[in-house]
């Protein structure tokens, strides 16, 4: 290996990428030693998000009002769209290059022989960037699942679980009761627990009760519906837990577009709820809070003739509200998909109601070791359906040009996927000046 201590960023992300011969392997024993050479800082405040959809989406809402209430906020999520900085975020701004490198070389020099995979590298920066800026709250999102996640090495304060779907069936395992035992991993005794989805499985519960934690549940614990006359949501509770003053709030705005969002806003609010005598969070920071929330990626609309949305649906429940959202905003032409996904995603489970939304596809490749060239995933959409109208692209940005030059301004593009495809899309526009 060639001296570390130079690297550039890119070649810190290139010398981790090699590390431990498995991209995942999930289990925490390596990470937490590691994690206790180098001193294992927690800061005072953490919550950690699990869930199948709706994670980037709630960081970002609770990153927001934290903040805005004078929290000084990190935040780590992932996969990130452009550039790695988007990983590691403190008080919403991305890490500079420095503090990532800085970083990556102390959990260079601490892990010694033990090894670590990409995600595990990341989290370890992530918490250490977060120990040199001082945060007082972090944010982290699990990668996958929850209980065997790098980041459930820290005691989290609270747990919020958006809900439970089908994917990473190859890990997680292949039906919902399964993969919310892994989920229901990141509960930690005593701490307390939101459960944003209103007919969860039941193993949420279950856990929460062994481990003694609080639990919020949707709709049996709290609700947040659309206000007469679209002015924003209510949201409320009776239980015991949640403060007086928080029980019934009004006109709270969705920073998101999506049906789907409102779930989340309630999952969002129900966690600061709980955790307001630990942040100081009270109900007047929620509305200007949740009004500077942004999220690039999901359910975007950059563009208006075309109509132009971009949206990272790679699984069965992303693709539904997708498709709902579609459904909802229709356009006199055909409409344009610019799709690539990777190999291992149930491609019958994220077609399957977007079907019927697309005229023609633009189908692009997706590199790298779980990827997808654009003629196989072709391949495999005839198989489902031999009528579909598709051209293949090399790229995603390739796809995206050609459906540009495809549709009239009366059409409707929408680009979704892997988070490749619309990473690549938005480095793009950014390239050109129009993102």
């Amino acid at each position: 290996m060639s001296d570390y201590r130079a690297f550039d960023l890119d070649q810190w992300l290139d010398h981790i990428q090699r590390q431990h011969w498995r991209t995942i392997d999930l289990q925490l024993d390596r990470i937490d030693s590691v994690w206790r050479r180098l001193g294992a800082w927690r800061p005072p405040l953490v919550i950690t998000v699990a869930g199948t959809n709706g994670k980037g989406s709630s960081v970002a809402m609770l990153e927001a009002v934290l903040r805005h209430a004078g929290r000084r906020t990190g935040s780590y999520t992932s996969p990130h769209l452009v550039r790695y900085n988007e990983r590691v975020c403190i008080d919403g701004q991305p890490a500079g290059d420095e503090e990532l490198i800085t970083a990556f070389r102390s959990v260079e020099e601490a892990r010694g022989d033990i090894p670590l995979t990409y995600f595990e590298f990341g989290t370890l920066c992530a918490l250490l960037v977060f120990a040199a800026r001082q945060v007082d709250t972090a944010i982290l999102e699990t990668g996958m699942g929850g209980r065997l996640d790098a980041v459930n090495i820290i005691d989290n304060d609270l747990a919020l679980i958006t809900n439970v779907g089908l994917d990473h069936q190859q890990w997680l395992g292949n039906d919902r009761e399964t993969i919310a035992v892994e989920k229901a991993g990141v509960i930690k005794p005593g701490a307390r627990v939101v459960s944003a989805e209103p007919d969860p499985p039941a193993a949420i519960a279950r856990m929460a009760g062994e481990r003694g934690a609080q639990l919020l549940q949707a709709e049996s614990d709290y609700s947040v519906s659309a206000e007469p006359g679209g002015r924003g949501y209510r949201w409320s509770s009776d239980h015991p837990a949640v403060p007086d003053d928080w029980r019934r709030l009004d006109d709270l705005p969705l920073p998101f577009e999506g049906d789907w969002q409102v779930r989340n806003l309630g999952g969002v609010v129900a966690s600061l709820a709980l955790t307001a005598d630990l942040s100081g969070v009270t109900p007047a920071h929620l509305a200007p809070g949740l009004s500077q929330a942004r999220l690039a990626g999901r359910c975007q609309v950059i563009n208006d003739a075309p109509l132009t949305i971009i949206d990272v649906a790679h699984n069965a429940d992303s693709a539904r509200g997708l498709a709902r959202f579609l459904d909802n905003h229709p356009v006199k032409g055909e409409t344009h998909g610019v799709f690539g996904l990777l190999r291992d995603k149930a491609l019958d489970s994220v077609l399957g109601d977007l079907v019927d939304e697309v005229d023609c596809w633009h189908l692009a490749t997706v590199e790298g070791e779980r990827g997808q060239k654009a003629v196989e995933l072709l391949a495999r959409m005839r198989s489902l359906n031999p009528e579909i109208r598709a051209m293949t692209y090399d790229n995603a940005v390739a796809a995206f040009r050609g459906a540009r030059q495809a549709a009239a301004l009366d059409d409707r593009i929408v680009a979704f996927g892997s988070f490749f495809v619309v990473g690549d899309i938005i480095g793009a526009l950014e390239g050109e000046g129009s993102a």
